[in-house]
């Protein structure tokens, strides 16, 4: 999967779109980018299967979609802990790098990671780091 395809499940799914159908124009906004430019990738994310779309409602995460946004979004949320934890990052900061290190990181580097942090429940700013079922 594509660093761009992350990104939109991701926001799709921090949008409620794991529990409701979220708008076109939400998800353009979260990520800062044209309306025209969220339906494309919606069209693609349709073909993989991992959303679903009704128009006029909108879009939501199928099952699929939802097991791939919450490992995307627990990476990002690990990888918060590590720059606060261990490299002094404060809070504020640490988003923009946990962005990018999230697109980089294995499998094996996430549980490594995980086991490192001694299995963190929360992150810097309170949210709840998921396990995998």
């Amino acid at each position: 999967m594509n660093i761009s395809k992350e990104d939109y499940l991701k926001t799709i799914y921090e949008l409620g779109g794991d529990k409701e159908q979220v708008s076109n124009k939400n998800i353009a906004t979260a990520l800062n980018i044209s309306p025209p430019s969220v339906s494309e990738m919606i069209k693609k994310l349709l073909q993989d299967g991992y959303v679903e779309y009704t128009v006029y409602q909108g879009i939501k995460l199928t099952e699929y979609g939802v097991t791939e946004a919450k490992k995307i979004r627990r990476r990002h949320l690990l990888w918060e802990v590590f720059l606060v934890e261990k490299l002094g990052y404060n809070s504020e900061e640490v988003h923009d790098e946990a962005e990018k290190l999230e697109h980089v990181t294995n499998k094996k580097l996430e549980e490594k990671l995980d086991e490192y942090l001694n299995y963190p429940k929360v992150c810097p700013h309170g949210s709840k780091i998921i396990r995998e079922e």
